[in-house]
């Protein structure tokens, strides 16, 4: 293709796609309460019937970033939050500070990880608002079924996980790394385009 070509193309504007641009649609996601993150996400917020990814080097480094989240999903939507084998006891007072309704949220407790993964692939697929888990490592296929389960459930599935090489493949949706600060996100992987580094976190 020649340079005046490729001219003629960008001058049109409309109906091209550039690689580190992202087609947003707003009202499919669930707004994460974090305007400047919303708007590198389809959707414009986390993922329905998906998985995503958030690795931290805190065992609940992600937690500030789903509160608001998790707020509008149980009280506005009126949808069941379920905690799978956190690694620490959840504070109730601190959900219910952050806007959660208490009463939406459910807490399984297991140590073999084998049978959390099943209860989060169960609760998942049932259509439950938003699902939580820290699995210590995941193979693909274990999250394959972890993707389809949520799929079918129309379920937001969130796996906090411990840092690991950002090259390694994932069927998940969109993957995450928050700063050890917490102030910021780095996007290593989502749905309909580039990743995205250096995000500066400021809530509504």
């Amino acid at each position: 293709m020649s340079g005046e070509s490729v001219e003629s193309l960008l001058r049109q504007g409309s109906g091209l796609w550039r690689g580190r641009e992202i087609q947003l649609d707003p009202g499919l996601g669930i707004a994460t309460g974090f305007p400047a993150l919303d708007r590198h996400l389809a959707g414009s917020g986390w993922p329905r019937g998906a998985i995503t990814e958030i690795f931290s080097d805190r065992p609940g480094g992600a937690m500030a970033l789903l509160m608001p989240a998790l707020a509008l999903l149980s009280r506005e939507e009126g949808k069941q939050i379920v905690l799978v084998a956190p690694p620490y006891i959840p504070y109730a007072p601190g959900f219910s500070l952050n806007g959660v309704d208490l009463g939406k949220l459910l807490l399984v407790n297991g140590r073999d990880e084998k049978a959390c993964l099943w209860v989060l692939e169960q609760v998942l697929g049932a259509g439950c608002g938003a699902a939580l888990c820290w699995p210590q490592a995941l193979h693909r296929t274990a999250l394959r079924r972890l993707q389809l389960a949520a799929e079918r459930g129309a379920a937001a599935g969130f796996l906090l996980c411990r840092p690991q090489p950002a090259a390694a493949s994932s069927p998940a949706a969109l993957r995450l790394r928050v700063a050890a600060a917490g102030n910021r996100v780095d996007i290593l992987k989502r749905r309909g385009g580039w990743p995205v580094e250096g995000i500066e976190l400021t809530a509504l």
